[in-house]
């Protein structure tokens, strides 16, 4: 009797060490899986970040070139004011000819600006920014009307007077939604 208890206390031992062997070669399998799924997600982690820095740099750049181009057509566009000071030297017609030209030479280097980058703005910025440079263009192209006319009235002294104010709210909508839109990519943590 001691003999099978012997036995069966070493056949149980055995049966332990087969059973524990097998239990750990499958920990291992699972841990090696495991590790593996854990390395892949760390590389698209990665990479997502790498995509979202890239996406702040281009957008950031952006947006700083359009602003110098946004201010340069808010200092061009209205050309035609109600209360200007004229120089003493330039018929009027001559000053509105060279503001037209400026302000038209600003006007396309913003337009253009913003059309061939379009996509990388954000909706909000978008809206404002093709809103007031519709704006602007109408108003240059009644300035240029007027201009081969040569017929002035009020009216295009008071379509400048409301595209001024029209640009300084504008001009300040666009600061406000690219201070938040950067402000929103500078919560994402950007790894190098």
């Amino acid at each position: 009797m001691l003999k099978l208890i012997v036995a069966g206390g070493f056949g149980g031992a055995v049966t332990y060490c087969i059973g524990n062997w097998f239990v750990s070669k499958k920990l291992q399998a699972q841990k090696h899986e495991h590790d593996k799924q854990l390395e892949s997600l760390i590389s698209k982690l990665g990479k997502k970040n790498t995509v979202h820095k890239l996406q702040f740099e281009k957008e950031f750049q952006l947006y700083g070139e359009l602003w110098k181009a946004l201010v340069d057509v808010r200092s061009t566009a209205t050309i035609t004011p109600f209360i200007d000071v004229m120089p003493k030297d330039q018929a009027h017609y001559d000053v509105y000819k060279d503001r037209y030209a400026s302000a038209a030479a600003a006007f396309n280097k913003a337009n253009n600006l913003f059309k061939y980058h379009e996509p990388f703005y954000h909706d909000d910025v978008s809206k404002i920014t093709e809103d007031i440079l519709y704006q602007c263009r109408k108003h240059i192209r009644k300035v240029e009307r007027v201009l081969s006319s040569g017929e002035f009235d009020d009216k295009l002294f008071d379509s400048a007077d409301e595209l001024f104010e029209k640009m300084i709210e504008a001009i300040n909508e666009i600061e406000k939604a690219i201070k938040v839109r950067i402000g929103l990519l500078q919560e994402a943590e950007i790894v190098e």
